[in-house]
């Protein structure tokens, strides 16, 4: 472990804490991006000056009594289970504010007792930098990393103990008010076990009480591992999600045993009954959110669920039809799906392709009758942009129930997603009339007919589809420049 850490000569940190400046960042930090929400906006209204003020002076003169916390129940599907979460939300002045005045300070002081294959609540780490680190590892070393011990531990924020926190920031730091403001935090919650979900500084204590067993594994376990079994011991640690690999399934099965007596003697932690030892490419590592093995990095089923649902939703509500508005639309999962191997991440894009062309013909509606002639171009949503086009429009001779003629308007009708232009609007027309597949197999068999491939006639689906396609192009030019609609 680091020795204690001291910011000046007089082993005092606390000052950084409670400085001016800082409760001024600290405050800027905590409001940014919220200045909608009720609490920011009473917060500006009241007094930001006084509010800084207040803040600095429960800091200064050690008079910080946290706040009653406000329970907010959640339910989120992980792994297939649903999983049912007490969050403690701490009030924003001055709880939340006084998190990000310690966190700011005590930040980099963490950093450096973290070891390098933790990656949770870290600035430049987090999910994908264990994602690399995890394949960087199963790529150089296919036969070290053969088998996987993959383990968590239970309720770990609610078996949190007290005391034993309190320890571990004696180890780091010798400011008595620093510490003074620390178990204030932690005996927030009542008992001596638990920290609050939910909280800025529960999140980092949390990271910061595995960090003795980090050191442990690395220190004294993974040298055991090499000395007994002759094998290299891997570890990558994502909050108390953990993964150990290894070239040896017994020296798997004793460093669980070590494990499972550390975590228990030292800090009172219990391993989930659902641990597993597995060979890595049979069942791949389910970790951070994705799958890997030593050949590929896969998607979890249930992100995976959870784009394709989105995916529906959001091209039922705009009429997406491009990989181009894909990544508009979808560009947290897109950016998720990115990290993926080169093949699942094009496999993933064909799927959407081919998902999203029969959705698009349901974006046109042939042959609508109304009684009246209809606006060329109609909003429908001026939020969002999304806009009916119009077209075709005609009058028809038809004989009603009784017998009697009349002329009725007949038209086609487009949805349109924004931005609307006669590029988008051809575009969308096109998909909506023939899918990508359909026009690729017209050019793939007018390409075998000038070669000599296929007989003569292939040629004249595909140049009767080029002339519809400058057909449709005339009459979308012509309406959009009718309407004042953009070209491009």
């Amino acid at each position: 472990m680091a020795h204690k850490i001291y910011h000046s000569y007089d082993n005092n940190s606390y000052w950084k804490v409670c400085d001016p400046q800082n409760v001024l960042r600290a405050t800027l930090n905590t409001i940014r991006g919220k200045r909608h929400r009720h609490d920011v906006q009473r917060l500006l209204n009241e007094g930001f000056i006084e509010a800084i003020t207040e803040v600095w002076e429960l800091l200064d003169k050690q008079k910080y009594i946290p706040s009653p916390y406000t329970k907010k129940t959640i339910r989120e599907k992980t792994g297939g289970k649903l999983k049912t979460r007490v969050l403690k939300i701490a009030k924003l002045m001055p709880d939340r504010i006084i998190d990000h005045c310690l966190i700011d300070v005590i930040e980099d002081d963490l950093r450096k007792l973290f070891i390098a294959n933790t990656y949770a609540c870290i600035k430049g780490r987090g999910i994908h930098a264990c994602l690399r680190d995890l394949n960087r590892a199963l790529q150089k070393d296919k036969k070290g990393t053969k088998y996987c011990l993959k383990l968590d531990i239970h309720h770990y924020y609610d078996t949190i103990k007290h005391d034993k926190l309190k320890l571990i920031f004696r180890k780091s730091y010798g400011d008595k008010r620093m510490l003074w403001l620390m178990d204030t935090i932690v005996d927030s919650t009542e008992g001596n076990e638990g920290i609050p979900i939910g909280r800025l500084t529960s999140q980092h204590f949390a990271n910061w009480y595995l960090t003795p067993f980090d050191h442990w594994v690395k220190e004294w376990l993974t040298p055991m591992v090499k000395k007994l079994f002759h094998a290299r011991l891997y570890y990558f640690r994502y909050m108390d999600d953990m993964v150990f690999l290894c070239g040896n399934k017994e020296a798997l099965h004793w460093a669980f045993e070590q494990i499972e007596a550390r975590l228990l003697s030292e800090l009172e932690l219990t391993i989930k009954g659902n641990w597993q030892i597995f060979p890595v490419d049979a069942r791949s590592i389910d970790f951070v959110g994705y799958k890997s093995n030593h050949y590929n990095v896969l998607a979890r089923a249930s992100i995976l669920a959870a784009y394709w649902r989105k995916l529906r939703q959001v091209q039922k509500r705009y009429g997406i039809t491009e990989e181009r508005e894909v990544k508009m639309e979808l560009s947290a999962h897109y950016g998720w799906l990115q990290h993926c191997s080169k093949e699942h991440f094009e496999r993933i894009l064909q799927l959407t392709i081919n998902q999203l062309n029969p959705m698009s013909k349901e974006n046109l509606r042939v042959g609508i009758t109304s009684a009246e002639a209809q606006p060329t171009f109609d909003v429908i949503d001026r939020i969002k942009g999304t806009t009916l086009y119009n077209h075709n429009q005609h009058l028809e001779e038809r004989t009603d129930e009784e017998g009697k003629k009349t002329k009725v308007n007949v038209y086609d009708s487009l949805l349109v997603a924004a931005p609307v232009t006669a590029n988008t609007v051809l575009e969308t027309l096109i998909a909506a009339k023939h899918s990508s597949s359909e026009e690729a197999k017209l050019l793939n068999d007018y390409n075998a007919a000038m070669l000599g491939i296929e007989e003569e006639a292939k040629k004249q689906p595909y140049l009767d589809f080029l002339s519809e396609r400058k057909a449709l192009r005339a009459m979308v030019d012509a309406d959009c420049k009718l309407h004042n609609i953009p070209l491009a």
